[in-house]
């Protein structure tokens, strides 16, 4: 079952300099990468998808989650994390989960079920009444990804979800991913120019370079044609 298609998504598109169509589906339970040398678009492509940039008149977009038809339930059934930090350092792991379920819609008895559920699932109990201001980088990011999924989203998106922490806060949140994503059949869609961590955890990788797919297979796949031709797959990162 395909979960989100994206298709001519951004043939005009000047702000991203497109030279054509960025086409690929997402299949419903899976993790899926794009993996983009720069900056830009890797931003523009994403707020595109989280419909916070619109793209030009005639894009063609197919799946349940189509960006011009109702935003509302479009955006409610997405879960988003972006680079910057959405939470009150001031609060506590606890109350900023409340507070973002109420700013969801969730009614006091979901509320009860739903935070400690979050607290559990995403492994904060020991911090969960300490003041976010505390929390060490990789702990703001499990919190950002419980916030994230309190509504259970179609697709959890996360921008660069590891950009910033050291190699074993990496692995942590890649395994907190993999263990979503496996008990919870959780749809992940995630921008990174880390080639090592798409490797890591995708079940597929769209690789965009200049406006364009370049290549979209499963890791594995990737790795035998890098073998073959003895040849790593790296970017100039200097845009």
């Amino acid at each position: 079952m395909t979960a989100f298609t994206v298709e001519d998504l951004i043939r005009h598109l000047e702000r991203l300099q497109a030279r054509g169509p960025i086409p690929f589906d997402v299949k419903s339970g899976e993790i899926f990468g794009v993996l983009c040398p720069c900056g830009q678009d890797r931003q523009t492509l994403l707020a595109i998808l989280m419909t916070m940039l619109f793209p030009v008149p005639g894009f063609a977009e197919r799946s349940p989650l189509a960006v011009l038809g109702n935003l509302g339930d479009v955006r409610r059934s997405m879960g988003i994390v972006l680079r910057e930090s959405v939470l009150d350092p001031a609060l506590t792991g606890r109350e900023n989960l409340d507070f973002h379920a109420r700013l969801h819609g969730l009614g006091a008895d979901l509320r009860k079920r739903r935070v400690p559920e979050a607290i559990d699932l995403f492994g904060i109990a020991g911090s969960a009444d300490a003041r976010v201001e505390t929390y060490s980088p990789v702990m703001v990011q499990q919190l950002e990804i419980a916030r994230a999924f309190l509504t259970h989203p179609s697709v959890l998106f996360l921008a660069e979800p590891t950009a910033g922490l050291d190699d074993a806060g990496r692995r942590e949140i890649w395994n907190l991913l993999r263990r979503l994503n496996r008990e919870r059949r959780a749809t992940i869609i995630f921008t990174t120019h880390d080639v090592e961590e798409a490797e890591a955890i995708c079940t597929r990788v769209a690789v965009v370079d200049h406006g364009e797919v370049v290549a979209l297979d499963a890791p594995e796949t990737f790795r035998a044609v890098m073998a073959l031709d003895d040849t790593p797959l790296e970017f100039d990162n200097s845009t």
